[in-house]
């Protein structure tokens, strides 16, 4: 019984390697990360070489938004598969954005309806 649940449980970081082995199986031109940055920078994301260079290595365990979009944008990979990949919340596919009345919040409003984003972006990521 005790072997069963052993064989089950997820490896430590095994999210990362999974990321990163699917960044590896996508860069089917076998693309340096220099070249990756500049695939994204023509797709309207600046992101640096080096920090993909990480992520083809080993990912760190919060991954960074905008470093998975170029990633996506780069190798036509769902940010939804990117982030299941990564071990992070899947979310939704298309960016979460206020009803256009929201314009009428006040900066304190709108200082607080982001600290709550926040918050709840920061549990997500412990549960």
């Amino acid at each position: 019984m005790t072997m069963d649940v052993l064989e089950t449980a997820p490896e430590s970081g095994a999210g990362q390697r999974t990321l990163a082995a699917l960044l590896q199986d996508s860069n089917t031109e076998s693309w340096s990360s220099r070249r990756i940055a500049l695939e994204a920078e023509k797709r309207g994301i600046t992101v640096s070489y080096s920090a993909v260079a990480k992520y083809l290595r080993t990912p760190p365990v919060t991954p960074s938004e905008t470093v998975l979009q170029a990633l996506s944008a780069v190798f036509e990979i769902p940010m939804i598969e990117l982030r299941r990949a990564a071990d992070v919340s899947p979310g939704e596919a298309e960016p979460f954005i206020l009803p256009e009345r929201a314009n009428r919040l006040t900066q304190p409003q709108r200082e607080a309806v982001l600290h709550m984003i926040r918050v709840l972006l920061d549990s997500s990521d412990t549960d």
